[in-house]
């Protein structure tokens, strides 16, 4: 579920009611009582388990004084309560009594189709009341755990954008290695293009980003360096710089200088887009006292330089990045021998670089 920077960065300050919010019901003692399986999700002890999710979360969360669950079946037995999660509203204050709790969290999970729902509630026990009340469904088990989380938190006044939002931080807490390959296809403006072998290392936190890329192996090879500092936890500003080696011919290489904004809006998505000038480089020129190399000057011309990227998280430890990286070496005709075999009216030497790589990453601290 994509949504823009702007209502999660309000979402951000709805934090600070919410802290209070949790202060003021953490003194609330709560008991988990397990949740009452209507039918076989395909889980076996579904209703222990979820039970374990919640009391997991509530107390990560803090927001209720969490008491042990109420798995005592002989004592319930004996006062002829229900050990299950269909706890009515005249049971409730039975159990308060017997356990010294304020409030029971009661619940059920069914399946119907290939649909899982989970429900669950809060009784006040001196009332016997529904203080409150939160349900969530998946369509796969797998994700039940997950969902289990969302409901805790529905259940502490947490709604899902927040508890996304508070997943997302946490996530960008860890500082990750991030390693990985791809492949490139490359081209220049006079019509020679090769397919190369990309690799990337980047060092990751919540705070910079550093990288290394480049098309070590090609007819048209490449290296760039860059960083990026955060400015806020979704946007980040950084510049590169890098160099193209165009084999093609033996003719030619550029080196370029690049600025702009790379935007993380999510843990697993990030969109880089950069924009730059050439700073000079090298051309090779046949004339009749033979070939020579040539240094070309610094081209200054506004944006001479570009690039744009997209990455996407497909696991916690794989990203997928696809680049696309276009270079300029400027207009060199002033700098060109008359005898230089290609055109020199107006010329400029272009490559472009679009790759595909999947990067590995690795987490290396908390």
């Amino acid at each position: 579920m994509n949504r823009c920077c702007f209502p999660r960065l309000i979402l951000l300050f709805a934090f600070i009611s919410l802290s209070l919010s949790l202060m003021a019901q953490s003194d609330i003692r709560v008991g988990v009582v397990e949740f009452e399986e209507k039918n076989d999700i395909g889980l076996q002890n579904a209703g222990v388990i979820i039970a374990e999710w919640v009391v997991t979360e509530f107390q990560q969360l803090g927001a209720y004084q969490v008491e042990e669950r109420l798995f005592l079946e002989e004592v319930l037995e004996e006062q002829n309560l229900m050990l299950s999660g269909v706890i009515d509203e005249e049971q409730a204050p039975e159990i308060g009594k017997l356990y010294g709790v304020d409030a029971i969290l009661t619940g059920s999970v069914m399946k119907v189709g290939d649909e899982i729902s989970v429900t669950g509630r809060i009784i006040n026990v001196s009332t016997g009341s529904v203080m409150k009340t939160a349900s969530v469904t998946t369509m796969s088990l797998g994700e039940l755990e997950t969902e289990v989380t969302v409901l805790a938190n529905a259940l502490s006044d947490i709604s899902r954008d927040e508890w996304e939002i508070r997943e997302d931080l946490e996530k960008r807490e860890s500082t990750r290695l991030e390693i990985g390959g791809g492949i490139s296809y490359a081209w220049d403006n006079l019509d020679y293009s090769s397919i190369n072998l990309n690799v990337v290392i980047r060092m990751n936190s919540k705070r910079f980003l550093i990288w290394i890329d480049g098309a070590p192996v090609g007819s048209i090879k490449g290296i760039e360096f860059g960083a990026m500092v955060n400015v806020i936890p979704f946007l980040g500003v950084g510049a590169s710089w890098g160099m193209v080696f165009d084999d093609a011919l033996d003719y030619a290489s550029s080196h370029y200088l690049t600025f702009g904004v790379v935007g993380r809006p999510r843990y697993n998505m990030e969109l880089g887009i950069m924009l730059g000038f050439a700073t000079g480089g090298t051309i090779w020129t046949d004339n009749i006292n033979g070939g020579e190399i040539n240094g070309i000057d610094p081209y200054f011309a506004f944006p001479g330089n570009y690039q744009v990227w997209f990455g996407w998280r497909v696991l916690d430890n794989l990203l997928v990045q696809a680049k696309f990286v276009g270079t300029s070496l400027g207009n060199p005709e002033n700098q060109l021998p008359p005898s230089y075999q290609y055109p020199s009216s107006d010329y400029e030497f272009l490559t472009s670089r679009f790759s595909i790589m999947a990067i590995y990453t690795y987490a290396i601290s908390r």
